[in-house]
Parts: structure tokens; C-alpha cells; sequence
């Protein structure tokens, strides 16, 4: 029952609900529930002294037993732990993670976005409600929203504008319970809220928000409990612009306007730690990764010392899988923290100089010690190559550094010692250095963000503001308690503490606030404090004193530091001291708890003075950061020390500055702060530890309430009155104990007032005071009653509420006797009405069972009459369709037959047109492309025998010249005793001689000058031609140059393919255990598809046994008709009667087997064929070459031919039709073919061709036909592409059917379908028969189109032997085309050269001569070519 509904304690789900079975004395048996409240666990015997006050705590449930759902869990009638946890419980699983507890928000991660929580219509609301309408209402503004983080912004966003007084929002909880995320939520609700700033502010406010993900990046790891931990303590101050609230009054507005001028964050005790090392399944800081993740072109501008490094390269880091935080994965959160750093205006230099201080930090890990070989106490840097990179990126020489590391120098008085360390010392000192150098660079970063957001270097009004407004957020570290607990624990402990401390005193005073409310006198409340626990750790004589004395002493120790504070402190209750503890160990009873701290390393942590000795080498860093910060930070520790000397010795150094001074410090202040303000609390809980949502772990989320003080609040709030309750709701509880009726209720009800908010405050003080009459006390001659009736609530002192419920219970048993009765008689008045109505149905039924027998038998008579009668009609509808059957199938069989014929005609028809089309079309280009080259030779001839005239008549003219010279001598050097005839008449011989012999020459040269004006013309045209050659060849070279700069950016797109194939590496991983499942899948496949073929073969060896059992049948019984043909043919012979034509051809016509049809139609129409073919084409290189229609008409299959096909057609049906075909006309077989085809002909045409072909037909026919090809042809869109280490044109092997010969087309399909394939027969012979059409066409065509032309033609020609030759033809091929088609006599000798050399680089065919295009040697090499197919 819902009366007996308590919680009982559980070691592992904290609170249990349960009902009371029974009780005796203080032991009481109860039913325990599952935490849900479904299942039963069985019963239980429970003790109440356990129990607070002896007393099991109630649940709290309505009427119908159904536990209670508060938002505001004041209202619930027993506030305890366990009524806290349940409450919590059944919100988080609905989908509601906040809950109030008077001006307390308790936040349940929910480990989900949740959307229309956080929408801006949802903001608008608690805007409205709790900012500008909540000062004309006089109740609480909060009564008609739900509990929201936004009701905790907008109340302090009022507190600061109308009241004016500062705010502060503390935010606590353990990691991973949503503290980062609820203050983030909480400062962008404060700066939309934020109003009559404009455009001003915008960037102020952008800066602002964005601070908080680099603070994330640079604090914040992956922990075992949260991915997104954050590793530090931070105050943020919020300052804000307030209007005055005269002015804001005279403007019509009840709220001044705030406006956020900027901000300023202070952090606390970062963990450094974590910096060198961290657990399993952890991560260091998230900077860490985001820089080893970043995309290479942000390496390139910042980092390039980290390009191609990953995580694995640094002993800090080591592997790690990839991990999303907040949906982004490193390399994404990187380019978020660049774009905030941008945002805060860094300069490239500072973020060149943060990040080079970042990777100075993780390269210190991979620095390793060893012993120094001539001195084991000695160390020494073994790993020189690391040094040297660690050296580079700080700017110090690398023996500097060593000597910093593995070296110490000691002060002693005014001498100084240079002491070598170990190799531990040096591997400590070494981190430590790491771990100050991200010390610094943090509060480097921290100080830089303040910069460039607090509001006196920011806000543009800043000189008008005398003070600015400020809400802080304490985002803090909560309250730790592990195996292991260090000094950071009990610093984080320390803090948690005197925050408690303050809360404690808020709640107290929340409760005399709510008790005056009521109009109840408080009195003297006792409640407990954490003052000792305070005094114990910050005391004089407390732990963090004599911790601070252990480390100035020279030889101070964390043994000595233990006993010591448990000798001074051993009368302070908060200090556990037992016998079991290490000499180490010591615990401390806090408020959450006890909790063991190891104090190992508490001295060293506390002390934290980096050498001076790696102090100087941080001062000649060449890195800002690292000299600067590291400086100052030594200084400032420096100065600390020098002063507490001045003060004397008599402190025990209590001035030293060390880390729990200055936290100390730090604290106190952050407590002074936040004293100053009005303090508002929100305490984050993690449901579990999982991070699954809508689920929550009892036990874990006990200890979190306990540890987030929110126990101890109740505890305190519930001390004198542990119970309350609504007017309306006792009422409606307890009236059933009184007389009242609900009639005298409505008529007593008085009219609402301040002091009776209900109506009903008269009528319940009535009835109580009558019903607790027996529990009422007398205090110092004072009646002291067992409630307090409030204005709105009734307060009930300790065991009253309990009292009640158990009057309410056996009042409840009296009204249960009698609903007992009731429902006894109506259970036997149904059960006789049941009786009555079965009887009368058992009757009807009978009569209905006899009735259907009778109609059943009826029915089945006249089914069976109906079935005889369809039958005789459906035999007779049979006999007709059988006919009708048999009519078709006789129509169909003549109409195929008809059909096939006609198509058969129809398609010997059409191959008929088609020859004589394709004749009649390649006739007329072969004519022309005849007459073109005999046009060519005669040019030629004539060309010859002009030089030769020429060469003729220049010799006539020199040897007329020089008689007429020699004349001319001897006509000087004559006498005059010469007689006037005899010189007369020689002279005249020699006049008329030489006029006869100049007439001719002249006419020779006259003739040569025609011939030579003719040459110049010829040669202005090469020239013009050689010039626009040219052009285009430095348009090539262009080309070429863009080539190279594209392959570089290849290069490098390789280098980034090869970075990012290291991370797609983890990607595999992911898909390792689906590939497990899909090879496990493939093999089940195997093993069905091996059964099949094992089906499939022994079906086949049936058949095949079948065919050949067939075979046998019939070849008995053809001769069984050959013999009765002949005894007919006989008897006719006898009888003298004439024999008919069919026995005559029966005798000279063998009868086929019946397969043979079937094999003649599958096989011998393309085989038998072509062999025809090819000894066509072979007799027609030899000069007796027939048509080609002569070839395909004289294709026929032999006998011999016939026998073995078709036997190996039976006997082996696994093997493909054209692996018979090349067995049986190939020489060699397949495997001869392929290893004298293929193996001999890559290796040779490879090795030799390739190397030989692409240096010289590359560097020549490529530029050379490029220049003639692509401009004179007007193919522009065609390229060169690199196939199998050669070059060859798009439009000569691959587009064959764009050329003017037919041949291009079979070439291309004989390319693309290498060596041998099911269709390799068809195509390499309709290849050849393409490469004498493609041959005749390509020389007409050539002058026209010289790609599509020589180059094709020749590359059919040669490619058939599935080698590397055709690559050395095709290059040819292109070369003589542009020979040919060319103007240029230089152009066509260089190309009939570099087509030579590439002929005998590749070794195809037997020669090629220069001078003749298709002479005897291209046919001896077609010949040849033939002959190797064959």
C-alpha cells in the first residue's frame, strides 16, 4: 500500500524504494523493489538505528501510489537524500535535466542536445517572465517556468540592473558531469540577454565567447570519465555597462539596460602533470593533437618543422585513435582554435611563436638519458638527433642544452659547484621543464585573451564608466576522492571546502528567509560546519604550513611532512590517523566524505623551482615565450624567497611563494570576490558513468549529491522541521482522521491574505491540533506542538509526519473492510449471472450443431451432382482444344520456316550490297591517292633531270670560258709576224666558236635562272611555313613547361595522399572486423559455387554420354538404310526399272551425324572461314592474292576438321570455343603462342623499344608531327596519351572510325583486347583485312589528314602479334604521314630517319626503307606478320 512506501539503504544502488511489511521494535521486514519500482527483490530485515532519527525515510507518493514529480523539489512533502535521487531519476528519464531546490539548479547531463531546450523562443521567455514583467508580480516569478540555467542568467542579469549589486553563478560537479557546457550555455543566455548596445559591442561579445574554446583547447583532455575534461579552475568576470537607473526610468523602462563591455578570466591550478604524462585510455591536452592533425597547408604557414609527423613521434603523446569532441575531430578543432585566435586579433608572428613553444614541449619527450660510459653516476643525451631538432625550434646550441639537462649548479655562499645529474634526475628535470614551459605558454595565452576582451582596452565608452557591473562564473573543480589521491586532490578538496563553507551560510540564511515567509520562528538551529576541516588545512599550524616549512628545510621530505601534521593536528577531529596508514598517508574527513591522500611527491609539487641552470637556457631561447615567461616566472619566485628572508627566519619561511601559498592566496581572494556578490549556485551530476543517456546510476549519483553539498543544504533546511506540506494537500491527506466534509470545508474557507495565502491556514490548525494532541511537549513551562502552521505550508517536527501516516492507515483500514464487502457481493452476483447466461448459450449451440449436420449433408449431395455434370462438359471442351493445339503449332512451324528464309535471303542480300558499297567507297580513294603519288614521282623526275641539264650546261660554260681565256693569252703573247689572215681567220673560227657556244649557255642560264627564281619561291614558302613551325614549337615548349609545374603539384599531392594514408590506416582498422565477416561470407560462397560446378559437371558428362549413345543409335541406323538403299537400288537394277535421283545422290552423299548440324552452325562459319582468309592474304603479298570475296566464298571445313571439333566439342565442354580454334590452327598452341607472342616480344620491344622509341620519337616525331599534324589537320582536340610506356594518337588507335580507312576501326578492337579472348579470331583477322584496306586508303588520304592516315595503317599492320612493335610502326606510321603530307623536303627527311631508327629499335618486320612507303619491304613484313598469326 501506498501508506507503507519507505527507501531503504544499499550498498550498490545507494536508495532502494521498499514497503513495510511489518515492524518489531527497531527491526523492521520490508518488500524491496527494483530502483524502478516494477520488480520485486525479495524481503529484507532492516534496523532503524541505521537510519537518521530511527526513522526509514518515506516516498513520496500520491494517492494512487505513484511516485511524486516535483520541478521544485521544496514542494515535496519528505525532502531527503533518497526523495532527491528519485525525483532526480524520473525527471532524467523524461527528458528534463534540470531541476530546482529552492535558488539551487541541478543540472543531470543528458549526454544529448536537446534543441527545443535551448531554442531562441524558450529564451525569450524566461527573458520576459523573469527580467521585465517578473516587478509587477508579487509572487515568485519562477512558479510558471520550468527549472532552467536560464532562470539562474536572467535572475542575475536583474539582480545586477535593478538592484545593482554584483552577481555570481558558482558551477561545480566531477568531470564529465557537464560543467564546461552549462557555463558556456550561461555566457552566450548573459550576452544575447544584453540589450542597447548596437554594433559597438559585437566584436566585444564575439571575442568574449570565443575565448572559451581556446581556454578549452589549451586546458581541456581526455579523461576515462569525459572526453572533454577541463584539467583547470576558472573565474570568469563579466563586466557589464549599467544604466542608471534614474536615467533608465525617465526613458519609460522599469530595468536599466546592460551592456557587455568585455570580460576577464582568471584560471586556477592547471594540472601539469598531465603535460608528460597521463593513464590509459587518456589523452594529454587537446593543442597537443589539433597541431599533429592539421591540415598540411597550416603546417606549411606555422609548423613546417611537423609536416609528416604524427602523434607516434612523440613520446608525450603516443598512438591514440581519433576521437570526436563536440562532433569535430582534431583537425577541424584545430581550424576553430585558429579562427578564435584570428578573432582575438593574434599576429602571425605570435601564433609562429606559440605554436613553435608547443612542439618545444612535446619534443622534450623524445630527449632520452643514458649512463655516461667512464662514470655511472654521470648522464648524458643519448639521442643526439632529437637534441639537435629540440635545440633548433628553441634556438640554443645543442651543448647548451645538454649541459642544462644533464648538469646542476649549486650555490653555495658565494662559491658555486656544477654538479652531473643522473639519468632519472635528468629525465625529472627534463619534464619539468616541459611542464613549466606549458605553464607559461598557458598563462601567456590566458593573459592575452584578457587583453584583447576586458572591457578597459575594449569598450568604446570605456572612459565614461566609473564601475562596471560584473557576473562571475566559477567554473570549478569538483569534489575528488580516488584510490590514489595526490596534492592536487587535496587542493581541489581545499577549494571545494570553502565553497561549501559559503554555501552552508547561503542556505542558512535562504531558511530564515523562508521561515519569516511563513511567519514561523526559526529559534536556534543547530547544524554542522566544515570549520574545522578548514582550520586543519589553512590553519596556522594546518597542513599547508607545515608543508611550506618541510620545504625550505634543507632536507625536508614528505615522510617527515606526515608526522608532522599528524603530531601538531592529532587532538582535530577532521584528521583520521590509523594504524594501517603508510608513513606517507593521512586522511581527512571532509563534508562529502573521507578521503586517503598519498602525500608522495607533496614537497617536489609544492616546491616546483625549475633549476638555474635550465633557467638560463630559457633565457637564450630565441622563442618570446620562452625566454620572457620563464624569466619573469623565475624572478617572481625569486622575489618571493628574498622577501620572506627579510622577514626573518622566525616565520619558517612562510612568505616562500610556493604552489599551495600562492592557491592559498588565490582562493582567498576568489572568496573575497565572491562574498562581495549575490551568489547563485547551479551543481552539474554525471547519471553515469557510461555517458548513456536516460539512464541513471543510483549509487554514483548519491555520492555526487553528497559531494556537491546539496545533502548537506536539505540537512540544514530540514533541521527543525524535517517535513512540510501544502494547505490544500494535508487536506486532502488527512481529513479522512477528522470529521470535516468537503460542503464544511468550501464553508469555512476564509477570503486569501498575506498571512493565510490558502484560505484554509485556520482549518488545518484546527485539525492538527486535535490529531497531534498527543505528541505535544513542554519545553521550560512552554507547550511546544508538534507542527507549525505557515502561511502557505504546515511544518512538522520530527516523527510527526510518520505519527499521522500511521493513524491515516488504520483509518483507511476501516473504509477497506467495507469496500471488502461491497466487492465480495458484486464478484457473487456475477458469478451467478455468468452461470445463467453460459446455461442458455450451451442450449442454443446444441440446436445449432443439429440444424448444420443436416444442411451439411444436403450441400455436399448437390456438390457432388454439380462436379459429374462439369465433367462431361470439360471432356468435350478438352477434345477441342487439343485440336485447336495442334492447328497452331502446324501454323507456327510453316511461318517460322517461311520467316527464316526469307531472312536468310534478306541478309546475304544485305552482305552482298555492303561489299559492293564498301568497294565502290574505297575505289575511288585509292585512285586518287595513285594518281596523287604518281603525280609525286614525275615532280620528281623532272626535278632530277633539270639538276642534271643544269650540271650539263654549267660544265659546257666553264670549259667555253676557260678556251676562250686561254685564247685570250695566246692572242697577247703572239707576234706581228703573225700574218693578218691566219690571225683573221683564227680569230673568226674562234668569234664564230664562241658565239655558238655563249648562245647555248646562255640559254642554259637563262633556263637555270627560271629554275633557280622557281627554287626561291619554294624556299620563301618553306621558310614561311618553317616559321609558323616554329611559333608552334614555342607554344609546345609552353605547354611542356605547364606539364612539368602540374606533375610538381602532382608530386606534392603525393606527399599529402601519403600523410593522409596514415590516418586513413585507422580507418582500416575500423573496417578489419567487417572484413572478417565478409571474407567468412565469401567463403560460404565458395563452397556453394564448388557444389554447383560439381552439378554442373556431372549433368554435362550426361549429356555428353547421351550425345554420344545418340550418335552410335544412328550411325547403326544409317547403315542399316545404306544397306536397304542399296538391296532397293539392287532390286530396281534387276527389274529394269530406272533408279530415282535420290537413291543416286544418297549413294554419292554420305548422311551427317545428327549432332553435326548443331556444330557446323556454332563453329564452322567463323573458323574454317578464316583461316581461308588468311591464305588469301598471304598469296596476295606473294603476288597470287585473290579477292576478298573469293575468301569468304571458299571457306569450308574438312572432314578431318569436322571429326576433331566436334570431338573436342563432347569431350571438353569446359574449354572455350576459341582456345580450340587456336590449338588447331596455331602452330604452337596457346601456351607456344603466349611465350613466343608475348614473353619474347615484351622483352625484347620493351627493354630495347620503350628506352630507344621514347627518347627518339619522342624528343622528334612527337614535336616534329605535332607541329605538321595538329595545325595542318585541324584535329585540335585530339592528344597524345602515355599507354604501356609508349605514346600514340587518340585518333589513330582508339576513334578508328573517325579515319578515312576502314581499318582504323578492327585495329582498334584487336588493341583493347589483348593476347587472346573469345573474340580474339573475328577481330585480329578482320584486323588484317583492314590493314590492306586501311593501307590503300591511308596513302590517299595522307595529304588531307596525316594522323588519321600511315599511322593507323601501318600500327594494324604491325600490332597483331600482340607485341611491343606496333608502338616502334605506330611511331613510324606518324612520321611518314607527316613526311608526306608536309612541305618540307628538311622535315621529311628528319622524320624518315627517326621512323627508320625507331623500326630497328623495336625490331618489327625485316627493314623499311627510307625511300619507298609501300615497296616490297612493307609487304615482306606483312608477310611476315601473317605468318606469326598463322
Amino acid at each position: 500500500m501506498s501508506e507503507s512506501c519507505v527507501y531503504i539503504a544499499d550498498k550498490e544502488f545507494g536508495w532502494l524504494p521498499a514497503s513495510v511489511v511489518s515492524q518489531d521494535g527497531n527491526n523492521v521486514i520490508v518488500k524491496v523493489f527494483t530502483d524502478d519500482g516494477k520488480e520485486l527483490m525479495g524481503e529484507r530485515t532492516v534496523n532503524l538505528k541505521d537510519y537518521p532519527d530511527e526513522q526509514l525515510p518515506l516516498q513520496n507518493v500520491d494517492a494512487g501510489g505513484n511516485l511524486m514529480e516535483m520541478p521544485d523539489m521544496v514542494d515535496l512533502p519528505s525532502l531527503h537524500e533518497a526523495a532527491i535521487l528519485y525525483n532526480l531519476k524520473v525527471r532524467h528519464a523524461a527528458d528534463k535535466p534540470y531541476t530546482r531546490v529552492g535558488d539551487l539548479i541541478i543540472a543531470v547531463n543528458p549526454f544529448k542536445w536537446m534543441p527545443e531546450l535551448y531554442s531562441e523562443e524558450n529564451r525569450e521567455e524566461y527573458v520576459s517572465k523573469l527580467i521585465y514583467l517578473s516587478s509587477s508580480s508579487g509572487s515568485d516569478p519562477r512558479a510558471g517556468l520550468p527549472p532552467h540555467v536560464y532562470e539562474t542568467s536572467c535572475m542575475a542579469y536583474r539582480g545586477l540592473a535593478a538592484e545593482g549589486k554584483h552577481q555570481s553563478i558558482l558551477v561545480s560537479g566531477e568531470s564529465g558531469a557537464g560543467k564546461t557546457e552549462t557555463v558556456k550555455i550561461v555566457m552566450r543566455h548573459l550576452s544575447s540577454v544584453t540589450s542597447g548596445a548596437g554594433d559597438k559591442s559585437s566584436l566585444v561579445v564575439q571575442r568574449v565567447l570565443d575565448g572559451q574554446p581556446l581556454l578549452e583547447a589549451f586546458g581541456n583532455a581526455k579523461t576515462v570519465r569525459n572526453n572533454n575534461s577541463s584539467r583547470f579552475g576558472k573565474f570568469i568576470q563579466m563586466e557589464f555597462d549599467v544604466e542608471d537607473a534614474t536615467q533608465a526610468a525617465f526613458s519609460g523602462r522599469a530595468i536599466p539596460n546592460c551592456v557587455l563591455a568585455g570580460s576577464v578570466c582568471e584560471t586556477y591550478l592547471l594540472e601539469k602533470s598531465r603535460v608528460v604524462s597521463h593513464e590509459e585510455n587518456e589523452r594529454g591536452y587537446h593543442i597537443f593533437y589539433q597541431l599533429l592533425a592539421a591540415s598540411d597547408e597550416n603546417k606549411e604557414m606555422y609548423m613546417p618543422y611537423l609536416l609528416g609527423k604524427s602523434g607516434t613521434d612523440f613520446r608525450y603523446i603516443g598512438a591514440c585513435d581519433p576521437i570526436k569532441i563536440d562532433g569535430m575531430f582534431d583537425d577541424e578543432k584545430f581550424q576553430e582554435t585558429l579562427d578564435a585566435l584570428r578573432i582575438l586579433e593574434m599576429t602571425e608572428d605570435k601564433l609562429r611563436m606559440l605554436f613553435q613553444a608547443i612542439s618545444c614541449v612535446l619534443q622534450l619527450g623524445n630527449i632520452s638519458f643514458a649512463k655516461d660510459p667512464d662514470d655511472d653516476e654521470r648522464s648524458v643525451v643519448d639521442s643526439g638527433e632529437e637534441l639537435s631538432v629540440l635545440a633548433q625550434w628553441i634556438g640554443v646550441p645543442d651543448q647548451a642544452v645538454a649541459r642544462a639537462l644533464t648538469h646542476r649548479t649549486i650555490v653555495a655562499g658565494k662559491e658555486q659547484y656544477e654538479v652531473p645529474l643522473k639519468v632519472g634526475d635528468a629525465r625529472d628535470g627534463c619534464d619539468a621543464f616541459a611542464k613549466e614551459i606549458y605553464q607559461q605558454i598557458f598563462d601567456w595565452l590566458v593573459r592575452e585573451i584578457n587583453q584583447m576582451t576586458c572591457a578597459a582596452n575594449n569598450y568604446d565608452d570605456a572612459d565614461q564608466v566609473q564601475e562596471y557591473g560584473l557576473i562571475a562564473l566559477l567554473d570549478i573543480f569538483g569534489f575528488e576522492s580516488f584510490k590514489i589521491n595526490r596534492f592536487e586532490q587535496l587542493c581541489i578538496n581545499y577549494t571545494n571546502e570553502k565553497l561549501q563553507q559559503k554555501y552552508t551560510i547561503d542556505i542558512f540564511r535562504s531558511v530564515q528567509e523562508e521561515y519569516t515567509h511563513e511567519g514561523i520562528e526559526l529559534g536556534n538551529i543547530q547544524f554542522a560546519d566544515n570549520v574545522d576541516v578548514l582550520r586543519l588545512i589553512e590553519g596556522k599550524i594546518g597542513i599547508i604550513s607545515v608543508l611550506n616549512e618541510e620545504c625550505v628545510r634543507p632536507k625536508g621530505n614528505d615522510k617527515s611532512f606526515v608526522s608532522k601534521v599528524k603530531e601538531i593536528n592529532k587532538d582535530v577531529p577532521a584528521l583520521i590517523n590509523e594504524k594501517l596508514h603508510k608513513p606517507t598517508e593521512f586522511a581527512i574527513e571532509h563534508y562529502a566524505g573521507v578521503v586517503k591522500y598519498d602525500a608522495t611527491m607533496f614537497v617536489q609539487k609544492n616546491t616546483d623551482a625549475l633549476p638555474k641552470d635550465i633557467i638560463d637556457c630559457a633565457c637564450m631561447s630565441t622563442n618570446g615565450i620562452i625566454q620572457v615567461e620563464l624569466k619573469a616566472a623565475a624572478d617572481a619566485k625569486i622575489g618571493g624567497l628574498a622577501a620572506g628572508g627579510a622577514q626573518g627566519r622566525s616565520k619558517r619561511g612562510s612568505s616562500m611563494v610556493t604552489v599551495a601559498t600562492k592557491f592559498k592566496s588565490q582562493l582567498s581572494s576568489l572568496m573575497n570576490d565572491i562574498t562581495q556578490t549575490n551568489t547563485r549556485y547551479i551543481r552539474c551530476i554525471k547519471p553515469n558513468p557510461q555517458k548513456v543517456p536516460l539512464e541513471m546510476d543510483m549509487f554514483s549519483s548519491s555520492e555526487q549529491l553528497r559531494c556537491a553539498g546539496v545533502v548537506a543544504a536539505v540537512t540544514i533546511s530540514r533541521v527543525a522541521f524535517p517535513n512540510r506540506l501544502m494547505h490544500e494537500t494535508a487536506l486532502e491527506r488527512f481529513s479522512c482522521l477528522s470529521n470535516i466534509t468537503v460542503e464544511s470545508l468550501i464553508d469555512q474557507r476564509q477570503e486569501r491574505s498575506e498571512n493565510d495565502e490558502t484560505g484554509y491556514k485556520e482549518i488545518v490548525r484546527n485539525i492538527f491540533d486535535t490529531l497531534l494532541k498527543d505528541m505535544e511537549k513542554e519545553d521550560e513551562g512552554e507547550i511546544v506542538k508538534a507542527f507549525e502552521c505557515g502561511n502557505s505550508r504546515v511544518y512538522f517536527r520530527l516523527g510527526a509526519l510518520e505519527s499521522l501516516e500511521a493513524k491515516r492507515l488504520v483509518a483507511l483500514g476501516v473504509f477497506a473492510t467495507s469496500i471488502e464487502r461491497i466487492v465480495r457481493g458484486f464478484t457473487a452476483r456475477s458469478i451467478f449471472l455468468k452461470l445463467t447466461y453460459g446455461t442458455i448459450a450451451s442450449q442454443a449451440n446444441a440446436r445449432r450443431v443439429v440444424g448444420r449436420k443436416k444442411f451439411l449433408r444436403a450441400k455436399e449431395n448437390a456438390i457432388n451432382i454439380e462436379c459429374w455434370v462439369r465433367c462431361l462438359y470439360a471432356k468435350r471442351e478438352l477434345k477441342r482444344l487439343t485440336r485447336e493445339k495442334a492447328a497452331t503449332t502446324i501454323e507456327s512451324g510453316w511461318r517460322t520456316v517461311m520467316a527464316l528464309s526469307v531472312l536468310k535471303k534478306s541478309i546475304a542480300a544485305t552482305i552482298l550490297i555492303q561489299k559492293i558499297i564498301r568497294g565502290a567507297l574505297q575505289r575511288p580513294k585509292f585512285q586518287i591517292a595513285l594518281k596523287e603519288a604518281e603525280e609525286d614521282a614525275r615532280v620528281n623526275s623532272k626535278l632530277a633531270a633539270l639538276q642534271k641539264r643544269l650540271q650539263q650546261a654549267e660544265m659546257k660554260f666553264f670549259a667555253a670560258d676557260k678556251k676562250r681565256i686561254e685564247a685570250e693569252k695566246r692572242a697577247g703573247s703572239g707576234g706581228a709576224d703573225v700574218s693578218s689572215d691566219a690571225p683573221g681567220d683564227e680569230s673568226g673560227g674562234d668569234a664564230s666558236s664562241g658565239g655558238d657556244l655563249t648562245g647555248q649557255s646562255q640559254a642554259l642560264i637563262d633556263e637555270s635562272k627560271e629554275m633557280l627564281e622557281y627554287f626561291r619561291k619554294e624556299v620563301f614558302k618553306l621558310k614561311s611555313a618553317n616559321y609558323l613551325l616554329r611559333t608552334d614549337m614555342q607554344t609546345l615548349q609552353k605547354e611542356h613547361r605547364e606539364l612539368q609545374s602540374h606533375s610538381e603539384a602532382t608530386e606534392a599531392s603525393y606527399t599529402a595522399m601519403r600523410h593522409n594514408i596514415g590516418k586513413l590506416s585507422q580507418s582500416n582498422m575500423r573496417l578489419a572486423i567487417e572484413l572478417g565477416e565478409e571474407k567468412s561470407f565469401i567463403l560460404k560462397l565458395k563452397k556453394d559455387l564448388k557444389m554447383d560446378r560439381i552439378r554442373h559437371n556431372a549433368e554435362l558428362q550426361r549429356r555428353s554420354e547421351e550425345v554420344m549413345g545418340r550418335d552410335k543409335i544412328h550411325e547403326t541406323e544409317s547403315k542399316k538404310l545404306q544397306t536397304q538403299l542399296t538391296r532397293l537400288r539392287e532390286i530396281c537394277i534387276e527389274n529394269g526399272i530406272e533408279v530415282p535421283e535420290e537413291l543416286e545422290e544418297s549413294k554419292t552423299k554420305p548422311v551427317p551425324p545428327l549432332s553435326a548440324p548443331k556444330f557446323e552452325r556454332a563453329t564452322f562459319q567463323s573458323d574454317p572461314f578464316k583461316d581461308s582468309l588468311l591464305r588469301s592474304l598471304e598469296n596476295h603479298n606473294k603476288g597470287e592474292g585473290t579477292s576478298l570475296s573469293k575468301a569468304y566464298a571458299s571457306a569450308e571445313p574438312t572432314p578431318q576438321q569436322q571429326e576433331q571439333l566436334q570431338m573436342e566439342m563432347i569431350t571438353e565442354d569446359d574449354e572455350q570455343p576459341w582456345r580450340r580454334y587456336n590449338r588447331f590452327h596455331r602452330p604452337g598452341g596457346y601456351q607456344s603462342g603466349y611465350q613466343s607472342g608475348y614473353q619474347n616480344n615484351y622483352q625484347n620491344n620493351y627493354q630495347s623499344g620503350y628506352r630507344n622509341n621514347y627518347q627518339n620519337n619522342y624528343q622528334n616525331n612527337y614535336q616534329n608531327n605535332y607541329q605538321n599534324n595538329y595545325h595542318h589537320s585541324g584535329y585540335h582536340n585530339q592528344r597524345f596519351r602515355p599507354r604501356g610506356g609508349r605514346y600514340y594518337h587518340r585518333g589513330s588507335f582508339m576513334g578508328g572510325h573517325h579515319g578515312r580507312g576502314r581499318g582504323h576501326s578492327h585495329h582498334q578492337g584487336h588493341y583493347q583486347k589483348q593476347f587472346y579472348t573469345p573474340e580474339a579470331p573475328t577481330i585480329s583477322l578482320n584486323k588484317i583485312a583492314g590493314t590492306s584496306l586501311g593501307a590503300a586508303s591511308s596513302l590517299g588520304a595522307a595529304a588531307r589528314t596525316p594522323i588519321m592516315s600511315t599511322g593507323s595503317s601501318l600500327a594494324s599492320a604491325m600490332s597483331s602479334g600482340q607485341s611491343k612493335t606496333g608502338t616502334s610502326l605506330s611511331k613510324a606510321g606518324s612520321s611518314l604521314s607527316a613526311a608526306v603530307g608536309g612541305s618540307s623536303l628538311a622535315a621529311a627527311g628528319s622524320s624518315l630517319a627517326a621512323a627508320n631508327s625507331s623500326l630497328s629499335a623495336a625490331g618489327g618486320g625485316s627493314s623499311l626503307s627510307t625511300a619507298s612507303l609501300g615497296g616490297s619491304s612493307l609487304s615482306r613484313a606483312r608477310s611476315s606478320r601473317i605468318q606469326k598469326l598463322r
